[in-house]
Formats: structure tokens, C-alpha cells, sequence
């Protein structure tokens, strides 16, 4: 047993010590966000963005590195599934599809914040780590770090719908004028959300950067792509136990968007891992959107 134990203490020792000295060659942890080589998706990619403007300046990609340690941050999307030992968590989830222990590759996490309570509640009955409860999908701080998005005073749609990128071959642009693909460039894609008076979608940040504006959004369930489980998490996690999805987009405009979001963003923030950005600037969250 005291071997056991002091091989556990040692291994903890040298990737601290390994941790420590990325962290001061690069100033800073490399992110991790999900795209494949042929799909970027503008919420994931949004992490990327976000952190940017957070710690001012660039921020590393993660790439994997055979036999090579390397702590990581994984901020925006489903993406708990993917993390390894020592990995930082700001504001992540788990995704439904994949709730099983033996899913996870991890015995300990820095876990800062997460998505939303279901995520917590999975961490706790699964691994016994410190989770606190500090929730909110990070883009909702979107607008405060980038003023030059404003949402629009005469918007171009009375809506807007996004559907997943699963769902894309439902919505054809040649029929729907008015759908935006999560595939589309970042910029695009929120600079159209900003000219909605309305967002239909099944593609969660379509609805999380919505909301974050004051721009009334409902959630569409029209396939089984994608579990609930995300959406849960999100809306649980900003005050909303009672949200309703529509299955079609004709029942989102009869039904309207969902009540504003109550989230701590001040303290969502404040759990981002600052220590490993010496240089970044603090950010006072009272500022005006």
C-alpha cells in the first residue's frame, strides 16, 4: 500500500512539475475545441474567439503530441469526454452520447466551472472530483469582450432558424432564405443572429448567442441527433427547469422564445483560469454590452 501510494505521489509530482513548465514556456494553456478536418462548427470555434479576447492575445490550439504531457483547457462544448488528468475545466458538459463511465479518460480534473447541473451531478456520481457550482456556457460572455457585435436596431428577419450541422440537408437554402448553417463562418453567423428579432434552433449556440443578446430564441427538436442531455444542462444551468422545445418551426413561432437566462456571469468569469495568463488584463463585467 505505501508503494502504491508513493508511485500515485510521484507520478502527481513530476506532471505538476511538467505542467508548470509549459505553462511558463507558453504562458498559458493550449485549448482544446471540436472540429474534424471537414467540419468547423461556430460554437466550438466561438471558445477559441472568446479566450482570445479574455487573456488578450493568441491562444494555442491543443494538437496531440504522442507520449508528450500537456495540460489542456477545454472551455465551450460537449466536450468533458475528451479531457485527460490535469486537464482545466471552464465551463464544458458532458455530451449525451456519451454517459457512460468507461467513456472518460480521467481520474482527476481542475474543474473551475461547467456547463450546467447536470454536468456537475454526472462528475459527482462518477468520479468524486470537486465540482463547483459555478454554471453558464462561457459565450454568454460574448458581448461584453466583443463591442463591435451589436445586435441590430432594425433587424433584417422577423426570424432566423440554425438548425444542427447534423440537420443542414433538412433546411436546403435554396427553399429556406432564411436558415444559417453552424458551418458557416463565426462572423457570418452571429452577425445574422444580431439581425434577428427571432431564433429557431437546434444547434445549442445558435441559441446560447441569442440569448446572451436579449434576442428571443426557442429550441427546435426535430430529429434524434443529438440527445437532450446538452440542452438540459444549459437551461438548467441558467435558471429554466420548465424550458419546451418545438417540433417544427412553425410551433417555435407560435410559442416564442423561452424566458431571459439568470446566470452569475461576474462569477463565471471570475472562475476562468487566470494564472496561467500572468499578462491578461482584468475585465470589469459591469461594463455596458
Amino acid at each position: 500500500m505505501v508503494t502504491k501510494l508513493w508511485t500515485k505521489f510521484f507520478a502527481y509530482f513530476c506532471v505538476i512539475a511538467t505542467s508548470i513548465s509549459l505553462s511558463s514556456e507558453e504562458e498559458g494553456l493550449p485549448l482544446y475545441y471540436w472540429r474534424t478536418p471537414t467540419i468547423t462548427n461556430f460554437g466550438d470555434y466561438l471558445s477559441v474567439k472568446l479566450v482570445e479576447r479574455i487573456i488578450n492575445g493568441p491562444v494555442t490550439i491543443f494538437k496531440k503530441q504522442s507520449g508528450v504531457f500537456q495540460r489542456k483547457l477545454l472551455a465551450v462544448g460537449s466536450i468533458l469526454s475528451v479531457a485527460s488528468d490535469y486537464d482545466v475545466i471552464w465551463g464544458c458538459g458532458v455530451n449525451g452520447k456519451t454517459l457512460m463511465p468507461s467513456s472518460f479518460h480521467f481520474s482527476y480534473v481542475d474543474i473551475r466551472a461547467v456547463r450546467g447541473p447536470l454536468t456537475r451531478q454526472f462528475i459527482l456520481d462518477n468520479f468524486g472530483l470537486s465540482c463547483p457550482e459555478v454554471y453558464g456556457d462561457p459565450v454568454l460572455l460574448f458581448p461584453y469582450f466583443f463591442p463591435e457585435f451589436q445586435r441590430k436596431e432594425n433587424p433584417s428577419y422577423e426570424y432566423i432558424i440554425i438548425p444542427h450541422y447534423t440537420e443542414k440537408h433538412l433546411f436546403p437554402k435554396e427553399v429556406y432564405s432564411n436558415v444559417v448553417y453552424p458551418t458557416d463562418p463565426w462572423d457570418e453567423v452571429v452577425n445574422k443572429i444580431l439581425s434577428s428579432k427571432f431564433v429557431i434552433s437546434s444547434s445549442l449556440h445558435g441559441i446560447v448567442v441569442a440569448e446572451a443578446y436579449g434576442i428571443p430564441a426557442r429550441l427546435l427538436k426535430i430529429t434524434y441527433n443529438e440527445p437532450l442531455f446538452k440542452y438540459q444542462d444549459y437551461y438548467w444551468g441558467t435558471g429554466r427547469p420548465y424550458f419546451t422545445c418545438a417540433s417544427s418551426v412553425e410551433e417555435a413561432l407560435t410559442m416564442g422564445g423561452e424566458p431571459p437566462f439568470v446566470c452569475d456571469l461576474a462569477q463565471l468569469l471570475a472562475a476562468f483560469p487566470f494564472e496561467f495568463w500572468p499578462n491578461a488584463h482584468p475585465f470589469n463585467l459591469t461594463s455596458d454590452k
